[in-house]
């Protein structure tokens, strides 16, 4: 059986308690439309490679490259699933499937400009993977065979063709029998004809679809909502000072979240920050597009970093205080004046995220003043405790003198 390296990385636990998985592994990588694409390996433990963690390790001699037998992978920065749970595992595997490219468009003089633009317009045309994976969904879901059906097998090879079309410029063409009629109902086109799946996703869907939300239930945050949770505490000497500023990168901030938000139709601000996305424009699909969002999301919260480590626009750099700073962010964000100052005319929400762009100041200020608090409370409890003394003694001084 091929071999492998798993060194994986307890949820937790330092780099010193890894362990490294022994034994048959499931091994495959998304898009996995072909059955050849799940691969079974034998994890063995190589100490030269215990440095290697949360990660699989291929090895370099074989009749193929295992990772080119899962969905014709390349290592550009794939990742792989990969369990060793015995009742994941397959009881026997297919052959994977050949994925060498199509020979490309070859031409006899240089490339003009005019082809260039034609090139770019058939990639636009020709962009038919979507239309594939959905139509391989569909017939591994009515085909007796599942995946293993001669339309799931067709359709995986025409996958892989649409995959290279930007490098070879061979189309994929998808014949009329191919192309779907029906839709079953887990698949959610309500724009399409559709059909009751009487197999395990169907019956999952139908199971959960009632107890899941059409829309996401997370509503906005209101005016009243604001007065009722602002927290004083997160007042810190000096914030007004860094009032104007705050307003301006808020304003900058909630601008730009709001856009990316619109591009993707994205309803609410927690979607797009968690990641738990209900719904996204038809453009864009979960599966594909959540990865680049996370990193539009990530890069602006990094950009809001960098606007706060800048000096104040209008004060000394000398008297620069970052927790001040992270108050009047705070404050901008969440005291109830403020409300409906950002985004005007435009019909968004009241976006909170900024402010926690540097979150471990705001924690440091809340607990901080918790602290304070603390000791205030102490000190007040020593001083009813030394009244009370004081008291007591003069009472038992009263009682001795009558």
């Amino acid at each position: 059986m091929a071999k492998c390296l798993c060194g994986i990385r307890e949820s937790g636990c330092r780099s010193e308690q890894c362990i490294t998985v022994e034994g048959d592994v499931v091994v495959a990588k998304n898009p996995c439309l072909h059955p050849g694409d799940v691969r079974i390996l034998r994890a063995v433990d190589v100490p030269d490679l215990h440095h290697m963690v949360d990660c699989v390790v291929f090895p370099q001699k074989g009749d193929r490259p295992h990772p080119n037998e899962c969905s014709g992978s390349d290592l550009d920065g794939d990742i792989y699933f990969v369990s060793w749970d015995r009742d994941l595992i397959p009881p026997r595997q297919t052959d994977p499937m050949d994925y060498s490219p199509v020979p490309t468009t070859t031409l006899d003089h240089d490339v003009t400009i005019e082809e260039v633009e034609e090139y770019f317009t058939n990639y636009i045309v020709n962009d038919s993977l979507g239309i594939i994976a959905n139509a391989h969904t569909v017939f591994a879901d009515r085909e007796p065979s599942k995946a293993m059906s001669e339309p799931c097998l067709e359709l995986a090879n025409l996958f892989s063709i649409a995959v290279d079309f930007p490098k070879t410029g061979v189309p994929a063409d998808i014949p009329q029998e191919l192309r779907v009629k029906e839709y079953p109902d887990f698949m959610e086109k309500p724009d399409k004809p559709t059909y009751q799946s009487y197999n395990i996703i169907g019956k999952l869907f139908r199971e959960v679809k009632d107890l899941a939300p059409n829309e996401c239930f997370i509503k906005s945050f209101t005016r009243e909502e604001l007065e009722r949770f602002y927290d004083s505490d997160m007042e810190f000497d000096g914030y007004k000072d860094y009032i104007d500023d705050a307003f301006f990168y808020k304003s900058n901030y909630d601008f730009k979240l709001g856009n990316l938000m619109d591009y993707c139709g994205i309803k609410t601000e927690a979607e797009v920050l968690s990641g738990g996305i209900m719904k996204m424009s038809r453009s864009f699909t979960k599966e594909r597009d959540a990865e680049a969002i996370r990193m539009a999301v990530r890069s602006l919260r990094k950009e809001a970093r960098s606007w706060f480590n800048e000096k104040g626009s209008r004060l000394d750099s000398e008297t620069d205080d970052a927790y001040a700073k992270a108050s009047a962010w705070y404050h901008v964000t969440y005291h109830p004046s403020y409300w409906g100052e950002y985004n005007e005319g435009m019909n968004r929400d009241h976006f909170l995220s900024f402010p926690w762009c540097v979150y471990d100041k705001l924690i440091q200020i809340k607990r901080e003043k918790v602290r304070r608090e603390k000791v205030k409370r102490e000190k007040v409890s020593i001083r009813r405790a030394l009244h009370l003394s004081s008291l007591e003694s003069q009472f038992a001084r009263g009682l001795y003198l009558h």
